[in-house]
């Protein structure tokens, strides 16, 4: 066993289950004790000695193979790609079928609903095969995918209000420079993407933004990408890194104007997601975010 690692890495704080030896996440070791509340430096099992060579005076090693962890996190950003890519790849399928049984039309709520859930299979599946593969088969902690706290509600609704400020301008500044607010506009479906036009439609949108979207992008992009990044280049480059990937991948459906509405957004969930080490922060923030933006789809003169 070893007491003092050449690398300090970085603790996850917050609590889990009891301590105990559990699979190293950093995997620098078979095993790694866990306190109760966060990662230790204790090891146990084989472990590689280069990364160690102030214990082995003398010993000729090779190179270490793999960079040494800068923050906590685990690999997986390939399997993260492969994910978006199936994820991408169901939602044309999905789009091929509407349209060749002649119900392709883009606002109607089971298509919308098939669309969105071939994309999530992706990123879920993603998460759940590089846990599988790379992490300890837990996503609480390979991810930080807790129970949300009380104080994880008034957080997530006070980073939610903070990142939806500047979209909400944006938007009110494309609506002036247009028709104004006396009639209907394009700025709603340019910024959010979808404008539903039935009950049904309307029920379905708020379910995928408010509950679905928080819940799978956030364990796909704060959980999985951020993660992996951070474990590379460290958290502050992780958490920008991680917001441009998540803006640009709303360009398809939400329209150009998505890198400018979300990449405040996108800092403000990572952010949450380092400074609290888990997702359920991030959560509420982005169900708040989005709630606020079918807010404003749900006025005429913002659709």
């Amino acid at each position: 066993m070893i007491s003092e690692p050449a690398a300090t890495l970085v603790a996850r704080p917050w609590s889990g289950p009891a301590p105990g030896w559990y699979a190293d996440p950093w995997q620098l070791a078979p095993w790694r004790w866990w306190d109760g509340v966060q990662w230790t430096p204790f090891l146990h099992g084989p472990y590689y000695p280069q990364l160690y060579p102030h214990l082995y005076p003398g010993l000729q090693t090779a190179a270490p193979t793999e960079r040494e962890p800068k923050g906590p996190g685990i690999k997986g950003g390939g399997i993260a790609a492969i994910g978006a890519g199936v994820g991408v790849l169901g939602s044309i399928i999905v789009a091929v079928v509407f349209s060749a049984t002649g119900r392709g039309d883009t606002q109607s709520p089971w298509f919308m609903l098939a669309n969105q859930l071939a994309l999530w299979v992706g990123f879920v599946g993603a998460v759940f095969v590089a846990s599988w593969r790379h992490g300890t088969r837990s996503l609480r902690r390979d991810y930080g995918f807790t129970l949300p706290r009380w104080r994880d509600v008034g957080t997530g609704i006070v980073g939610g209000l903070v990142s939806r400020l500047i979209p909400t301008l944006v938007v009110i500044l494309a609506l002036l420079a247009g028709n104004g607010f006396g009639s209907p506009s394009s700025a709603g479906h340019q910024v959010d993407g979808l404008n539903p036009e039935s009950t049904a439609g309307w029920v379905i949108l708020a379910l995928l933004l408010v509950v679905g979207a928080p819940v799978v992008e956030e364990l796909f992009f704060r959980g999985l990408i951020q993660g992996a990044f951070s474990r590379r280049v460290g958290a502050v480059s992780a958490i920008f890194v991680t917001a441009v990937i998540f803006s640009f991948a709303h360009v398809s459906n939400e329209g150009p104007f998505a890198p400018l509405v979300l990449f405040p957004a996108a800092l403000v969930l990572g952010y949450l997601r380092h400074r609290s080490g888990r997702l359920a922060p991030g959560m509420f923030a982005h169900s708040t975010f989005n709630a606020l933006a079918f807010a404003l789809l749900a006025i005429p003169a913002f659709r």
